[in-house]
């Protein structure tokens, strides 16, 4: 990098150039790698105890299962393995050639997926242990277990 500007330049602040040749993102290669990155993925917070931090308010309930890859298919069962709920991910870069002043030519993946602590029908599950199997095609696949206990309902709001 170098420092750029002079007297006036930026109202007095410094300001940088940076520069990134040679480089570009590589392919997963080994099934080390793999590994790491399917063992990265979670569900965060872990154990759930009415309460998160992604919560914007006293009706919402939400947990993220995180590091997730942009395909992939994320399907959540009981304990008993009864299906709760299937999210299919299919995230790819959407262009940001309109934007007048684009600094990324796509944007960029989340790599989280927020479950609202209901079912497939809308309904809020209930408190226990539940298992979250993600399927990542060639990459491979993992389960996670989760455990939750939701508040109670408040309908003091109403």
């Amino acid at each position: 990098y170098e420092r750029i500007g002079g007297t006036g330049f930026n109202e007095n602040r410094p300001a940088y150039r940076f520069t990134i040749e040679g480089k570009s993102p590589s392919e997963l290669v080994s099934q080390r790698e793999v590994d790491d990155q399917l063992d990265a993925i979670n569900v965060v917070p872990n154990p759930y105890y009415g309460y998160s931090q992604y919560e914007v308010n006293q009706f919402t309930t939400t947990v993220k299962v995180t590091n997730l890859p942009a395909r992939c298919d994320v399907t959540i069962f009981s304990i008993d393995g009864k299906f709760i709920r299937k999210y299919r991910r299919d995230e790819r870069g959407a262009s940001q050639e309109q934007r007048p002043n684009p600094g990324i030519r796509t944007a960029q993946i989340t790599p989280a997926l927020e479950w609202d602590l209901k079912n497939h029908k809308g309904i809020p599950v209930a408190s226990g242990v539940y298992l979250i199997h993600i399927d990542a095609g060639e990459l491979g696949e993992r389960v996670i277990k989760w455990f939750g206990v939701n508040r109670q309902f408040d309908p003091s709001g109403l």
